[in-house]
This record gives C-alpha cells, sequence and structure tokens, in this order.
C-alpha cells in the first residue's frame, strides 16, 4: 500500500509539472493558428474581394482552434448589421475568443493593433499592416518557443523532483 501511495504521489506531482509546461506548448500553437488565420485573411481580402461578413464567415469555418472562434464572432456580429465601430468589434472578439488561452497580453496587443488599423484603406496599402503583424507575431512565437524549451522542460523536471522528494520524506 506504501509503494502504491509513493508512485501516486510521484506520478500526481510529475502530472502537475506537466500540465503547467502545456501552457508554453498552447501558446506557441495559438500563435502558429493565429499566424496561420491571418495569412488566409489576407489572402481572402486580396483576392476575393468579398463583403467582411461573407469573408469572416468564410474564414471560421476554414480555420482552427481559437482562431475560427475569433473569426466566426467577428462575421456573425457583422452580419447582425447592428451600428459598430469595428475596431471596438476585432478587439471585444479578440479578448472573447483568447480568454483564458495561453497568449500573452503583448500577443493580444498586436491583434488589437492589426484591429485598429484593419479596412481603413484599400488592400494594396494595407500589405504593409499585413507584414508588421507578421514579423510581431514571428518574434512571439520565437519568444514562446524558447520558452516551451527552457520553462517547459524546468516545471516537467520539477514535477517529477518534487514528487520524488514528498516521498523520500513519507519514507
Amino acid at each position: 500500500m506504501k509503494w502504491i501511495l509513493c508512485v501516486l504521489l510521484v506520478g500526481g506531482a510529475a502530472a502537475a509539472g506537466w500540465m503547467k509546461a502545456r501552457h508554453f506548448e498552447n501558446r506557441v500553437a495559438h500563435l502558429r493558428d493565429l499566424q496561420k488565420a491571418l495569412r488566409a485573411l489576407e489572402a481572402e481580402m486580396k483576392y476575393r474581394r468579398a463583403p467582411m461578413p461573407e469573408l469572416f464567415a468564410r474564414l471560421g469555418e476554414q480555420t482552427e482552434g481559437l482562431a475560427a472562434v475569433f473569426f466566426t464572432g467577428v462575421g456573425s456580429r457583422l452580419k447582425e448589421g447592428a451600428q459598430f465601430d469595428f475596431s471596438g468589434l476585432w478587439t471585444a472578439q479578440a479578448e472573447g475568443a483568447y480568454e483564458g488561452s495561453s497568449l500573452k497580453e503583448e500577443d493580444l496587443r498586436i491583434l488589437r493593433d492589426m484591429g485598429m488599423e484593419l479596412g481603413k484603406t484599400d488592400i494594396d496599402n494595407q500589405e504593409g499592416l499585413f507584414r508588421e503583424a507578421f514579423y510581431r507575431l514571428g518574434e512571439a512565437e520565437k519568444e514562446a518557443a524558447e520558452e516551451k524549451r527552457t520553462k517547459g522542460r524546468m516545471y516537467k523536471g520539477l514535477g517529477v523532483a518534487a514528487g520524488a522528494a514528498a516521498v523520500v520524506m513519507l519514507l
């Protein structure tokens, strides 16, 4: 019985460490999905030139993860046809879709900044906006990957070590 308790204690502590490390892995995945979704947005805006509600609804169906939730939310709010400030709508949907996610405030700021300028000029003039967003998201992804590598490994090891230390203290 004592050995079973020891194994459960080490396993539980290791699982806690892995769960904490998962936060760093999720941030990398969210940033990659967001970049992919914004590339799709740029392509749709450039080549299809569809009305915004239709564009965002289509992107919501084509993308995955939280980006799909974000685009679907923007599309549905645009289809409602109520008077709105696009920047405010974009920001509200971004914060709602990514609430509780692994993205940092700086990551969300990139998305909010993009919404402030999106749609104010023609697509040719917005290429710079997309280019800047992709650069900033790429840098954030590099930072997130480094955190995943260093802090993720640390939390995994710390969980196992804490469980082992608890077992040693109990014995």
